[in-house]
């Protein structure tokens, strides 16, 4: 479970580093997320909403509800213990910043 949240946590500061997390950067994510579950409805999606709304939600009051969407966490952090990015390959922009990008 720790490796877990440290490479969440190492994986969001790299992309934060890439993405300055604005309280607009993250309405724009929210919005992006809600759009691919229009697109394709499925409990990820929901889970990458849950976490977008938190990241946003965070911005704004400071209480990191993100956390909920572990499903999500985890996700972020085997893509960055795999691959240096929290993003999937199908959605990175060449900007991630990791460690093999």
């Amino acid at each position: 479970m720790n490796k877990i949240w440290e490479n969440y946590q190492k994986g969001m500061a790299v992309f934060d580093n890439c993405h300055s997390p604005t309280v607009q950067s993250q309405w724009l994510a929210l919005k992006d997320e809600i759009g691919e579950f229009v697109r394709e409805p499925n409990l990820s999606e929901i889970w990458d909403i849950v976490h977008a709304a938190g990241r946003l939600l965070y911005k704004i009051i400071g209480i990191p509800l993100y956390l909920l969407a572990y499903p999500t966490v985890r996700k972020h952090s085997q893509r960055f213990e795999e691959y240096g990015c929290i993003r999937s390959f199908r959605n990175c922009e060449g900007k991630c910043c990791g460690k093999n990008s």
